[in-house]
This record gives C-alpha cells, structure tokens and sequence, in this order.
C-alpha cells in the first residue's frame, strides 16, 4: 500500500519529497522503537525507576527483538532447506514477531535483575507503550502488504497493488490473472491488530488504578493480545506465517500465552488457599493453648524503660566537656560528610571513536522485487570533543545484482540521557557508486545524503555498543531512474579512545584548628624539653 500513498503525495509535493515522507515496514519499526522509549522514559520518571534502567531495557529489547525475529525465521527455513535438500542455506524468510517478543521479553529480564527492579513492575510500565508500538508496527505491515487477510466482500475490505504478496501468492494460487493490476479484497488483518494495540492502551488506562499489585496490568495485557489474536489469525490469508495441524504459528503462540496465564492463577490461588489454611490452624492453635491454661500469666518482664544515668565525673578546669550520652532507644544522629576530604568525580571525554557495524538497507521508493535488498558492513570514525562531532563513514553493501559504496561525511548531536546511555541524531553527505554485477549495465554514481538516529550503549571505559535504527538515504542518480530513497538498520561495536578526564576542582585548604591550652593537668607539648621538671610544681602545689 506504499505505492498507492505515494501517488497520493505526488498530488501535493515533489516525487522526491513524497518517497521521503510515505513510511515503510522498517521505518514504522523504527518509530515504534522511538515512541516506546519516549513513553517508557515518561511514565518511569513518574513511577520512580531510574532513567538508566528504563533506556537499557527498552534498547536492549529492541535490538533482541529485531535480531531474533529476523534470524530466528532465517535458522528455521534452512534447517527446512537441509532437511530437503540436504544443503545449507541461508536466506531472508521474512521477520516473526512472536520470536521478537521472546527475545525481547528475555532481555528485559536480564536488565532488571542487573539493576534490581521489579520484573513486574517493569512489565506494568511497558504495557502503554507496547501498545503503542504495536500500533506503529501494524501500520508498517500495512503499508509493507503482508500479514494480509483473506478475500472478502465487507466494505472495508482492501486491494493491494501488483507486485504486493497478496497479488503474489493469489497469482500462484489461481485466484487472480495475472494482468491484474491490484489484489482481491481482503480483511485488513493488519489494521485489526493495530486497533488490538489502541485497546490495549485504552485497557492499561482504565485498568491501571484498580490493578495495585506488580504485574496484573500486563497481565490482563497480555491475556487480551493473545485472544485478539486469536480471533485475527482466523482472519489471515498468507500461509508462510506456519500452519501446523491447521493451527498457526500465531494461535499456538496465545494459546500458550493464556496456558501459561492459567497456570499461574491456579498456583497464586493454591498457594493463597494453603496460606489462608496454615493461618487459620495457627489461630487455633493458639486459642486452644490460651483455653487449656486460663490460670498462667506470662511472667513479668523487667521494666524496659532506661534507668537514671549515673551523674557524670566531675569535670576538671579546661578540660573539653564529655560527649551526651548513647540513648539505645533515640535515632542515631545522620554521620557528618567532611566535604574537603570526599574524592571529586572525573567526568571522561573520549574525542575519537572508531567502530564496525553490520546492517540492511531496504529501498522505499521501488516495487517489490525491483531492488533487493543490501546488507554489509560500515566502517565509522569520529572526532567528538563534546555535544558535537564529525564523522566519516565506508560502507560497502551487495545484493545479488551489484554492490553500493558510500563515502559520507557527517555532522552529529548527541546527548548523554545517562552514564551509560547517549542518544542524537547525523545529517550527511557524500557519494555512492553502484557496480552492477551483469557487465550490460554500466556502473552509476551520484550523491547521498543521509538523515539518521543514532544510540550508544556504554559498556566499559574503551567499548560501547552502537545501534542505528532509523537512517534513511537519498541516493541521486538520473541514470537510476530517479532517487533511491532506502531505510538502513545498523548494529556494531565501537571503540574509543583519545579521551581525556575533566580537571579535577581545586582541593580548598583546610583551615587550621586553633591550638587546643595546655592546662597544669595536660600533658605538655612533645617539643617541650623537660616534661617532668616541668610538670612536678605543679603536682605538688596547693
């Protein structure tokens, strides 16, 4: 459905202008990301949890999600292919979303016994924005054509253009010729989740007062994902999601969800029900002892309260006064910070980083099929003396059909959220040269530019982890057919190093204590050259 909405914005802006703006798959994925982490950050500060935990889990989740419900598909089709075939191959099988949340909901795990949070507060708090996400997410299969329905004649029923899989997989099957320019209409079974996700917030918003306890909310979320999609899976009409005994992979997924949720309230009421029996047998218990001896008091306890101190020695001329005496029962006054003597934090500033990373890079201005997708590496160096920096990026991405090098040069903005967690965003621009691998076409170069969002996970003083989940660039190139406009995701390590540490405030001097007499009864100063001629009149004087 991309295409016909980018049509529609032809009508308003230039081409150029409209390739940009119509969302994609990877680019509502990548704006599902960024809201979830808006609202995480949002509803954390008012819940009390820290910021730092809050950004990790939502990064950390993501990347497993994205990884997971990509490579995991990519594992299963060739184990298929090597059972078959006997050969070994590796290839994109599409993305899962359930293997997303498994990694995902792993991850988070992780990072809340790593800072010692509550797992069900966490999942509490993730229950708005996971519904937002949700929302973003199906938008982005919308306008991607999969996950579609099967045909129907409702009035809302929708046709996606040739070329899209539901014309695809309705030409192989039979069902539609294949000059037809668009697909039969379908159920918008992707629009039906997308409302499940605005239920869920709707769900979280009324449900959220009434649920007290750490994890009912998500919960009664997670209950209700896994019967709405129940009722959309019976909806769907693409079979490569798996279909196992005439069950999809999608109902067996909430069928085991709503098990596992069974489950649990059966223990939680069992183990409630064996308290609620210990309780009553110990209540009893206890009035059957007090029954059988009315006639035993228990014996007197000695009086608690604290004694008359004694009074203090008598106090000799010039000595200091003794210090009040240690009531047990009164609060311990709060310890005394000597602020000259605390050791002052050094705030480190690494100038240059260098990094590798891996990723995709999908077009959002062509038809299905017409540009395959690009994957390699990056090399990305930086000079970032503060919130500002330079950048130099290498990529080197191939398809099947010829390989796209980039040269760009970029200027960023970052900002530290904590001390282990830097966000901002890169505006670029350089040149690409496509080689195409059939020698008939000859080899195409034009300038780039590149709008991207940028993340940095600290992970010791020299290493970091660097994730890149919304870049697009604009490729410009009349012998291309116009602009290719692509959305790229990128994962890697980096590594800095040129850092330098803040200088350290200047250390005030403490002031001198005044010299404490030296009455007759003191010892005399250690520099004094006859202590005890000194000291023996005044022993002896009246």
């Amino acid at each position: 459905m991309r295409l016909p909405v980018v049509r529609w914005l032809e009508g308003y802006l230039r081409s150029d202008i409209a390739d940009l703006l119509a969302p994609s798959w990877f680019m509502c994925v990548g704006l599902a990301g960024i809201a979830a982490l808006i609202l995480m950050l949002v509803l954390g500060r008012r819940r009390g949890i820290a910021p730092a935990t809050v950004a990790s889990a939502v990064l950390w989740c993501y990347v497993a999600a994205v990884v997971a419900g990509i490579v995991v598909p990519m594992l299963i089709d060739a184990v298929g292919h090597l059972v078959a075939t006997g050969r070994l191959r590796l290839r994109w099988a599409g993305m899962t979303s359930f293997w997303g949340y498994l990694a995902g909901a792993a991850a988070v795990a992780l990072v809340c016994r790593r800072d010692r949070v509550p797992l069900g507060r966490m999942a509490d708090l993730a229950v708005i924005p996971l519904g937002v996400a949700l929302v973003f997410a199906r938008l982005g299969c919308f306008m991607a054509g999969c996950d579609y329905g099967q045909p129907s004649a409702l009035p809302w029923a929708v046709q996606f253009p040739a070329g899209s899989p539901a014309w695809r997989d309705q030409v192989r099957a039979g069902l539609l010729a294949a000059d037809r320019t668009a697909s039969l209409p379908v159920h918008p079974t992707e629009l039906y989740e997308a409302m499940l996700g605005l239920a869920i917030v709707a769900i979280a918003l009324l449900a959220a007062r009434r649920l007290r306890k750490d994890g009912r909310l998500f919960v009664v979320a997670a209950a209700s994902y896994a019967i709405g999609r129940l009722f959309v899976e019976t909806l769907r009409g693409d079979a490569g999601r798996g279909i196992y005994a005439g069950v999809s992979s999608g109902q067996i997924f909430s069928l085991l969800v709503l098990a596992a949720i069974a489950v649990g309230l059966v223990l939680a009421r069992r183990r409630a029900a064996t308290l609620a029996v210990a309780a009553s047998a110990l209540v009893f218990a206890g009035a059957g002892n007090a029954e059988a001896q009315p006639g035993l008091q228990p014996p007197a306890l000695p009086d608690a309260s604290p004694s008359t101190p004694p009074p203090p020695p008598p106090q000799m001329p010039g000595e200091p006064p003794p210090p009040p005496p240690v009531d047990a029962f009164s609060p311990e006054p709060p310890p005394t910070v000597d602020r000259f003597s605390a050791a002052p934090e050094l705030a480190e500033r690494p100038q240059f980083f260098t990094g590798l990373l891996v990723g995709v890079a999908t077009p959002l201005n062509r038809r299905a099929g017409q540009v395959p997708t690009l994957a390699g590496p990056s090399l990305s160096l930086g000079y970032v003396p503060g919130r500002f920096g330079v950048w130099l990026d290498l990529d080197s991405y191939a398809s099947g059909e010829a390989t796209h090098g980039t040269l760009l040069i970029s200027g960023s903005f970052t900002q530290r959220l904590t001390p282990r967690l830097v966000i901002g965003g890169r505006l670029g621009i350089g040149e690409t040269e496509v080689n195409f691998k059939d020698p008939a076409f000859r080899d195409v170069g034009g300038p780039t530019f590149r709008v991207e969002a940028i993340a940095e996970i600290v992970l010791a003083r020299h290493w970091s982890i660097w994730v890149r989940p919304l870049t697009i660039d604009m490729l410009t190139a009349a012998d291309l057919g116009g602009p290719i406009t692509t959305y790229q995701f990128r994962l890697g390590v980096a590594y800095r190093f040129g850092s330098r540490r803040n200088a350290a405030p200047a250390v005030p001097a403490v002031p001198p204590e005044p010299a404490p007499p030296y009455p007759n009864l003191d010892p005399p100063p250690a520099h004094d050259p006859e202590p005890a001629a000194a000291a023996a009149p005044t022993l002896g004087a009246p």
